[in-house]
């Protein structure tokens, strides 16, 4: 049998394209950027609506935009297998995380809940780990427990180190909803691009989304008329951009990087949280934030540097 000639070999259709490491870390870093105002976007929708409106209004606004994207651009529907995981990614993401969060923010600061939040990274990373298979080196492991341990510790230093309340499990709830949903989803994009991930997540539950809104509403009613402009203000970002243009970005990251390798820029999202909340809730700002930066992104740039297959 003959063997083929080696320009046979590197026709376009047998060479897959070189993506730049740059792109999955400018992607990365901009969904964290858009997440990052999360918790104060969050209090300040509190400031004028009850915490489980918000959570059924970011998810059912959310996903009737994705609703209409899907409709217009014709898109396919995912297979069966992908249907079910993406059920799963949107329950952790779209339905408990967010109730979870906003909940728990009715009670805490959003600079408190950077607290618990630094356990994000890790909890990706080990989602996408088991999910995914993916193989990391020893080292990265220690980069990342590093990080997040540090992390924790600054940002528990700025409460006073409390002891764990409630709103802390709701939080440590929240984040572990939210982990595998990234995870998850982050693999998925692998298969179906970021686009598509966040908006057939976001129509799966929008029946759940909106049946519960309804139902919530008609109960307790909604103060439209007493509303500032700043909570509203709140609310239209965490349901455009919180619940589904941050997810683009994100996800658009995790694919090409791989979710373990990319979810330690993660550890940016406390200190994004504390100085998003300084502009716009007037929470203060210490010097000790800027230290806390640099040496997170010491710890980051190092993990980057790690090889993500076969590095003991």
């Amino acid at each position: 049998m003959k063997s083929l000639p080696l320009a046979a070999h590197l026709r376009p259709e047998n060479v897959r394209p070189r993506i730049p490491e740059w792109r999955s870390w400018f992607y990365t870093a901009l969904g964290v950027l858009c997440f990052s105002f999360t918790f104060p976007m969050t209090r300040l929708s509190l400031r004028a609506f009850d915490p489980v409106f918000v959570a059924f209004v970011r998810g059912a606004g959310a996903g009737i935009g994705a609703l209409f994207y899907l409709l217009l651009s014709r898109s396919r529907m995912p297979d069966r297998r992908q249907m079910v995981r993406l059920t799963f990614a949107a329950l952790g993401i779209v339905a408990l995380f967010p109730i979870f969060l906003c909940i728990a923010l009715k009670y805490v600061p959003a600079t408190h809940a950077s607290v618990v939040g630094a356990v994000l990274p890790l909890l990706t990373a080990v989602f996408g780990v088991v999910r995914g298979r993916e193989s990391v080196s020893r080292r990265f492991w220690v980069l990342a427990a590093l990080g997040t341990g540090l992390t924790g510790l600054f940002s528990a230093s700025r409460t006073g180190f409390h002891s764990v309340e409630q709103a802390d499990v709701l939080l440590i709830a929240a984040f572990i909803a939210c982990s595998y949903g990234y995870a998850e989803g982050g693999l998925l994009a692998r298969e179906m691009g970021g686009w598509m991930v966040i908006c057939w997540a976001l129509v799966i539950v929008l029946p759940l989304e909106l049946g519960g809104l309804i139902a919530y509403t008609s109960r307790i009613g909604v103060p439209i008329g007493s509303v500032p402009a700043e909570a509203w203000v709140g609310l239209l970002y965490l349901t455009a951009v919180s619940q589904f243009i941050g997810f683009f970005f994100y996800y658009k990251g995790l694919a090409l990087g791989g979710v373990a390798k990319m979810s330690q820029v993660q550890l940016f999202l406390p200190f994004l949280a504390i100085f998003a909340a300084h502009f716009i809730l007037g929470e203060q700002i210490d010097p000790s934030a800027i230290a806390g930066m640099l040496a997170i992104t010491a710890i980051v740039v190092a993990g980057r540097k790690t090889a993500v297959n076969g590095e003991q």
